[in-house]
Protein backbone atom coordinates (compact mmCIF):
# COMPACT_ATOMS: atom_id res chain seq x y z
CA UNK A 1 0.00 0.00 0.00
CA UNK A 2 1.06 3.58 -0.61
CA UNK A 3 2.27 5.58 2.05
CA UNK A 4 1.56 9.03 2.40
CA UNK A 5 3.67 12.04 4.34
CA UNK A 6 3.26 15.87 4.28
CA UNK A 7 6.10 18.37 4.91
CA UNK A 8 4.80 21.85 5.56
CA UNK A 9 6.87 24.58 4.48
CA UNK A 10 8.73 22.57 2.07
CA UNK A 11 9.78 24.56 -0.77
CA UNK A 12 13.55 24.96 0.22
CA UNK A 13 15.39 24.57 3.69
CA UNK A 14 14.74 22.08 5.88
CA UNK A 15 11.32 21.21 4.86
CA UNK A 16 12.59 20.32 1.47
CA UNK A 17 15.56 17.88 2.67
CA UNK A 18 13.00 16.06 5.29
CA UNK A 19 10.80 15.44 2.13
CA UNK A 20 14.17 14.03 0.09
CA UNK A 21 14.58 11.78 2.71
CA UNK A 22 10.89 10.66 3.27
CA UNK A 23 10.73 10.05 -0.17
CA UNK A 24 13.58 7.97 -0.02
CA UNK A 25 11.99 6.11 2.62
CA UNK A 26 9.60 5.11 -0.08
CA UNK A 27 6.95 7.73 1.44
CA UNK A 28 5.13 9.60 -1.49
CA UNK A 29 5.46 12.61 -0.16
CA UNK A 30 2.84 16.11 -0.66
CA UNK A 31 5.06 18.90 0.26
CA UNK A 32 3.37 22.57 0.85
CA UNK A 33 4.32 25.95 0.95
CA UNK A 34 2.89 28.92 0.98
CA UNK A 35 4.98 29.55 -2.35
CA UNK A 36 3.31 27.07 -4.40
CA UNK A 37 5.29 27.33 -7.36
CA UNK A 38 8.31 26.64 -4.89
CA UNK A 39 6.48 23.68 -3.31
CA UNK A 40 5.45 22.22 -6.84
CA UNK A 41 9.19 23.16 -8.12
CA UNK A 42 10.64 20.97 -5.38
CA UNK A 43 7.88 18.42 -5.63
CA UNK A 44 9.26 17.61 -9.60
CA UNK A 45 12.89 17.80 -8.40
CA UNK A 46 11.84 14.76 -5.95
CA UNK A 47 10.36 12.80 -8.17
CA UNK A 48 8.82 9.63 -7.59
CA UNK A 49 5.10 10.90 -7.34
CA UNK A 50 5.84 13.92 -5.09
CA UNK A 51 3.25 16.37 -5.59
CA UNK A 52 3.34 20.40 -4.34
CA UNK A 53 0.62 22.49 -3.15
CA UNK A 54 0.14 25.79 -2.27
CA UNK A 55 -0.70 26.31 1.67
CA UNK A 56 -1.06 28.84 4.00
CA UNK A 57 -0.57 27.16 7.28
CA UNK A 58 -2.76 30.09 9.64
CA UNK A 59 -5.74 28.96 8.08
CA UNK A 60 -6.42 25.88 10.10
CA UNK A 61 -9.14 24.36 7.46
CA UNK A 62 -6.66 24.40 4.78
CA UNK A 63 -4.98 21.63 6.99
CA UNK A 64 -7.77 19.39 6.66
CA UNK A 65 -7.79 19.97 3.30
CA UNK A 66 -4.29 19.27 2.66
CA UNK A 67 -4.90 15.74 4.69
CA UNK A 68 -7.86 14.65 2.66
CA UNK A 69 -5.56 15.20 -0.35
CA UNK A 70 -2.78 13.19 1.28
CA UNK A 71 -5.08 10.39 1.94
CA UNK A 72 -6.48 10.20 -1.17
CA UNK A 73 -3.25 9.38 -2.93
CA UNK A 74 -2.30 6.63 -0.12
CA UNK A 75 -2.39 6.05 3.90
CA UNK A 76 -1.33 9.21 5.11
CA UNK A 77 1.57 7.78 7.99
CA UNK A 78 3.77 10.94 8.39
CA UNK A 79 2.71 14.64 9.27
CA UNK A 80 6.16 17.49 9.48
CA UNK A 81 4.61 20.34 10.47
CA UNK A 82 7.96 22.42 9.53
CA UNK A 83 6.61 25.81 8.22
CA UNK A 84 7.94 28.85 10.26
CA UNK A 85 8.94 32.76 10.44
CA UNK A 86 11.14 34.42 12.35
CA UNK A 87 11.79 38.27 13.55
CA UNK A 88 14.87 39.60 14.91
CA UNK A 89 14.52 42.47 17.54
CA UNK A 90 13.95 43.70 21.15
CA UNK A 91 11.37 42.23 22.14
CA UNK A 92 8.69 45.15 22.57
CA UNK A 93 9.77 46.51 19.22
CA UNK A 94 7.39 44.28 16.72
CA UNK A 95 4.67 45.96 14.61
CA UNK A 96 1.19 44.59 15.20
CA UNK A 97 1.74 42.69 11.83
CA UNK A 98 5.01 40.30 12.93
CA UNK A 99 3.57 39.65 15.89
CA UNK A 100 0.42 38.03 14.76
CA UNK A 101 2.01 36.37 11.91
CA UNK A 102 4.99 34.52 14.10
CA UNK A 103 2.48 33.44 16.30
CA UNK A 104 -0.03 32.73 13.80
CA UNK A 105 2.52 30.53 11.69
CA UNK A 106 4.76 29.03 14.10
CA UNK A 107 1.93 28.02 16.98
CA UNK A 108 -1.40 27.93 15.24
CA UNK A 109 0.11 26.13 12.08
CA UNK A 110 1.43 23.72 13.94
CA UNK A 111 -1.64 23.21 16.57
CA UNK A 112 -3.51 22.75 13.28
CA UNK A 113 -1.50 20.95 11.17
CA UNK A 114 -1.69 17.96 14.15
CA UNK A 115 -4.96 17.96 14.35
CA UNK A 116 -5.58 17.34 10.65
CA UNK A 117 -2.91 14.69 11.25
CA UNK A 118 -4.80 12.70 13.86
CA UNK A 119 -7.99 13.07 12.78
CA UNK A 120 -6.94 11.67 8.93
CA UNK A 121 -4.49 8.70 10.87
CA UNK A 122 -6.95 7.91 13.43
CA UNK A 123 -6.61 4.08 14.68
CA UNK A 124 -4.24 3.42 11.67
CA UNK A 125 -1.59 5.12 13.90
CA UNK A 126 1.45 7.55 12.24
CA UNK A 127 4.01 9.98 13.22
CA UNK A 128 3.86 13.54 13.97
CA UNK A 129 7.12 15.86 13.22
CA UNK A 130 7.28 18.93 14.83
CA UNK A 131 10.32 21.38 13.69
CA UNK A 132 10.78 23.28 17.12
CA UNK A 133 14.07 24.75 18.16
CA UNK A 134 17.10 25.05 20.73
CA UNK A 135 15.35 28.78 21.21
CA UNK A 136 13.03 26.82 22.88
CA UNK A 137 15.19 25.61 25.86
CA UNK A 138 16.66 28.55 26.92
CA UNK A 139 16.70 32.78 26.82
CA UNK A 140 17.43 33.85 23.20
CA UNK A 141 17.61 37.78 23.52
CA UNK A 142 16.91 39.20 20.34
CA UNK A 143 14.82 36.82 19.36
CA UNK A 144 12.15 36.54 21.96
CA UNK A 145 9.10 36.56 19.93
CA UNK A 146 10.81 33.22 18.31
CA UNK A 147 11.55 31.63 21.30
CA UNK A 148 8.19 31.96 22.62
CA UNK A 149 6.41 30.23 19.75
CA UNK A 150 8.99 27.41 19.70
CA UNK A 151 8.73 26.86 23.52
CA UNK A 152 5.08 26.31 22.76
CA UNK A 153 5.62 24.06 20.08
CA UNK A 154 7.84 21.93 22.34
CA UNK A 155 5.19 22.10 25.34
CA UNK A 156 2.39 21.26 22.84
CA UNK A 157 4.45 17.89 21.17
CA UNK A 158 5.06 16.83 24.86
CA UNK A 159 1.35 17.75 26.25
CA UNK A 160 -0.48 15.81 22.73
CA UNK A 161 1.54 12.91 23.35
CA UNK A 162 0.00 12.25 26.82
CA UNK A 163 -3.35 13.11 25.21
CA UNK A 164 -2.88 10.46 22.51
CA UNK A 165 -1.73 7.92 24.61
CA UNK A 166 -4.78 8.56 26.90
CA UNK A 167 -6.78 7.97 23.94
CA UNK A 168 -5.09 5.07 22.69
CA UNK A 169 -4.47 6.18 19.88
CA UNK A 170 -0.97 4.66 18.45
CA UNK A 171 0.12 8.18 17.22
CA UNK A 172 3.79 9.16 17.86
CA UNK A 173 4.47 12.84 18.65
CA UNK A 174 8.44 13.94 18.03
CA UNK A 175 9.66 17.35 18.28
CA UNK A 176 13.27 18.52 17.13
CA UNK A 177 15.26 21.29 18.54
CA UNK A 178 18.00 21.99 16.32
CA UNK A 179 20.21 24.81 16.97
CA UNK A 180 21.11 27.25 14.36
CA UNK A 181 20.32 25.73 10.39
CA UNK A 182 21.80 26.95 7.55
CA UNK A 183 18.64 28.18 5.86
CA UNK A 184 17.37 30.91 4.22
CA UNK A 185 15.46 32.35 6.88
CA UNK A 186 18.66 32.49 8.97
CA UNK A 187 20.89 33.64 6.28
CA UNK A 188 18.47 36.73 5.53
CA UNK A 189 19.06 37.92 8.67
CA UNK A 190 22.82 38.43 9.02
CA UNK A 191 22.44 42.31 8.89
CA UNK A 192 19.86 42.11 11.54
CA UNK A 193 21.16 43.75 14.77
CA UNK A 194 18.65 41.93 16.58
CA UNK A 195 19.67 38.34 15.20
CA UNK A 196 23.11 38.35 16.86
CA UNK A 197 22.63 35.12 18.85
CA UNK A 198 22.44 33.38 15.56
CA UNK A 199 25.70 33.87 14.43
CA UNK A 200 27.37 34.02 17.90
CA UNK A 201 27.88 30.01 18.35
CA UNK A 202 29.59 27.52 15.97
CA UNK A 203 29.03 27.12 12.69
CA UNK A 204 25.59 26.69 11.54
CA UNK A 205 24.41 23.27 10.83
CA UNK A 206 23.40 21.48 7.48
CA UNK A 207 19.89 20.92 6.09
CA UNK A 208 20.29 17.44 5.68
CA UNK A 209 21.55 16.82 8.89
CA UNK A 210 18.70 17.70 10.83
CA UNK A 211 16.83 15.92 8.21
CA UNK A 212 18.15 13.11 8.81
CA UNK A 213 18.05 13.40 12.90
CA UNK A 214 14.21 14.21 12.38
CA UNK A 215 13.97 11.08 10.48
CA UNK A 216 15.67 9.15 13.23
CA UNK A 217 13.57 10.90 16.10
CA UNK A 218 10.09 10.10 14.27
CA UNK A 219 11.33 6.33 14.85
CA UNK A 220 12.70 6.70 18.19
CA UNK A 221 11.11 6.16 21.69
CA UNK A 222 12.44 9.81 22.87
CA UNK A 223 9.45 12.41 22.44
CA UNK A 224 11.78 15.24 21.95
CA UNK A 225 15.64 15.82 21.09
CA UNK A 226 17.93 18.51 20.82
CA UNK A 227 20.80 18.42 18.00
CA UNK A 228 23.71 19.02 18.74
CA UNK A 229 23.31 16.86 21.77
CA UNK A 230 26.13 18.68 23.99
CA UNK A 231 24.10 22.37 22.87
CA UNK A 232 21.07 20.34 25.08
CA UNK A 233 23.18 19.92 28.24
CA UNK A 234 24.82 23.66 27.95
CA UNK A 235 21.00 25.15 28.05
CA UNK A 236 19.72 22.53 30.34
CA UNK A 237 22.71 24.27 32.60
CA UNK A 238 21.20 27.69 32.07
CA UNK A 239 18.07 26.32 34.31
CA UNK A 240 19.86 26.08 36.55
CA UNK A 241 21.35 29.21 37.44
CA UNK A 242 19.74 31.94 35.12
CA UNK A 243 21.14 34.99 36.08
CA UNK A 244 24.07 33.17 34.80
CA UNK A 245 22.60 32.12 32.00
CA UNK A 246 21.20 35.58 31.17
CA UNK A 247 24.85 36.97 31.37
CA UNK A 248 26.22 34.32 29.84
CA UNK A 249 23.72 34.97 27.02
CA UNK A 250 25.15 38.44 26.70
CA UNK A 251 28.17 37.68 26.30
CA UNK A 252 27.73 35.35 23.50
CA UNK A 253 25.57 38.10 21.66
CA UNK A 254 28.07 40.79 21.54
CA UNK A 255 30.68 38.33 20.30
CA UNK A 256 27.35 37.32 17.48
CA UNK A 257 27.56 41.80 16.93
CA UNK A 258 31.22 41.86 16.31
CA UNK A 259 30.79 38.35 13.91
CA UNK A 260 27.77 40.38 11.62
CA UNK A 261 29.86 43.35 11.59
CA UNK A 262 33.16 41.56 9.90
CA UNK A 263 30.46 40.16 7.20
Amino acid sequence: MTTTAVVTGAGRGIGLAIARRLADAGHLVVLTDIDGAAAQRSAAEIGRGAVGFAQDVRQIAGHREIAERAAALGRLTVWVNNAGVLYAGDAWTHPDEEIATILEVNIRGVLAGSAAAIGQMGRAGGVILNIASLSALTPVPGLALYAATKAAVLSYTTSLQGDLRHAGLPIRVRALCPDVVRTQMVTSRAADPGAALLFAGPQPMDEDAVARAGLALMESRQIFRVMPRWRGALVRGVDVAPAFGLRLVSLMRRLGDRRQART
